[in-house]
């Protein structure tokens, strides 16, 4: 058992040295090189690559509390998200299967009423029972000339027969839940489509074996009581009925036969269950996936570097995101020369980001596209000019020179007051004519 464990261990150390990209390296894409989870969702670190047409993939389940909401395979070579609807259904389905086994097994270990049956110790339960089925036909032997030796004539050689293929039966079923526990190795350690149906057949075999057996024991029974009535009826002593009742009874190992049938039954069907119902699921996981790709393509449309926006901004924005904020800031919102496609930037705008919210991600991303050209369109076309002025006319000159004269004249008078007084207030000199 310990080899085993080692094996697969070594196993899967070898295989994550071939692939390109590890099983970190796949979560990191998924979880956080994208945008395709919402807050509160969790992912569960893949411990083994999955094969489908002969290439290997990380797939990386995306669970809300203990439900699968979609599967994300990247493929282990190139480290790229699969975005084939038909390798990822087949990867999903490789997915589910191994999902619902290590569920089901879960469950019967911590329920103390029904055992796993393809173990190593069931293995040994029917290889023993074989054993004491064979042990059984001497004492149908030991049975049978004793009988004939007090008088009761009986040929018990049908009942022998049946032994024999029974303890036959016993000894394929405990190969084949040899050959049952491999393929389930098998098919945990290197999941794929082909592996899983070698596992399912496998199990197959063992639950119609099993009740086929059971069957067998229950007709074989069913005729050592009839031989039990018949020897009740002879003319024998009760000592020696009593020891040829007590020698007929199937062995302890076979008699516990209807309680290994009953566990078989009980994992047949419950796993048959559980295989249809996430079939079933199928398609909602996949049309979550397109779902999950939608998101990440809007935010990438809002919010991831645009070539375009680059080259016709010359590097100065590289994002939707960037570029409305500087045409719709307030400063700026007015200013633009194309007022129409101002306003049809703002509305597309606001319309990608309320759809994007309520995960309308294909109206999102169509309205972010046409923010995007109505953007450019803005930002090309460029500001309103401005009209340059005028001048100052000849009139105004005169009007300001003529001005400005007069306040010389009025400082002049203001600043020559007092001997503009004196000349005013000045009398002229009187001429004596008379002289």
């Amino acid at each position: 058992m310990k080899f085993r464990v080692f094996l697969v261990v070594f196993a899967l150390l070898s295989a994550s040295l071939t692939f390109a990209i590890s099983s970190n390296d796949a979560v990191n894409l998924v979880a956080n090189s994208n945008h395709f989870l919402y807050n509160d969702e969790t992912y569960t670190p893949p411990n083994v690559t999955m094969e489908t047409n002969d290439k290997e993939y990380w797939v990386v389940p995306l669970t809300a509390g203990n439900t699968v909401i979609t599967y994300f395979a990247v493929e282990a070579e190139s480290g790229e998200l699969s975005f084939s609807r038909a390798v990822n259904r087949d990867l999903f389905g490789v997915a589910e299967n191994l999902r619902e086994l290590q569920k089901l097994k879960a469950s019967i270990s911590s329920n103390p009423g029904v055992d796993w049956v393809f173990t190593q110790k069931y293995q040994t339960i029917f290889n023993e029972m074989a054993l004491e089925l064979n042990d059984e036909i001497f004492q149908v032997n030991t049975v049978e000339t004793t009988l004939n030796s007090e008088n009761f004539p009986v040929n018990l050689t049908s009942l022998k027969n049946e032994l024999q293929r029974m303890a036959s039966d016993a000894s394929e079923i405990s190969g084949k839940i040899s050959n049952a526990s491999q393929t389930e190795n098998d098919f945990v350690t290197k999941p794929s489509e082909e592996s899983f149906t070698k596992m399912n057949n496998s199990y197959d075999e063992v639950f119609d074996s099993i009740a086929s057996l059971n069957d067998a024991s229950l007709s074989y029974k069913s005729n050592v009581d009839k031989l039990k009535n018949d020897i009740s009826l002879a003319n024998l002593d009760a000592q020696t009925k009593s020891q040829l009742f007590s020698i007929l009874d199937l062995p302890q190992g076979s008699q516990a036969l209807r309680n290994y049938n009953l566990d078989a039954s009980q994992i047949n069907e419950s796993f048959d269950s559980a295989l249809f119902t996430s079939s079933l699921r199928r398609d909602s996981l996949l049309d979550e996936l397109d779902n999950r790709i939608a998101k990440d393509e809007v935010y990438n449309v809002i919010y991831g570097d645009n070539a375009k926006i680059i080259e016709e901004t010359d590097s100065k924005f590289s994002s939707l995101f960037e570029l409305q904020g500087y045409i719709l800031v307030p400063d700026n919102k007015s200013f633009w020369d194309n007022q129409s496609k101002v306003r049809e930037l703002e509305q597309d705008y606001s319309r990608a980001i309320k759809l994007e919210s309520e995960r309308n991600f294909e109206n999102a991303k169509g309205y972010a596209l046409t923010a995007i050209a109505a953007a450019l369109v803005v930002y090309k076309k460029g500001f309103k000019e401005v009209a340059p002025s005028s001048g100052i006319s000849q009139d105004f000159l005169f009007s300001i020179a003529g001005l400005l004269v007069i306040i010389l004249i009025i400082l002049y008078l203001i600043n020559n007051r007092g001997k503009i007084k004196d000349m005013i207030t000045e009398k002229p000199e009187e001429i004596d004519i008379y002289e």
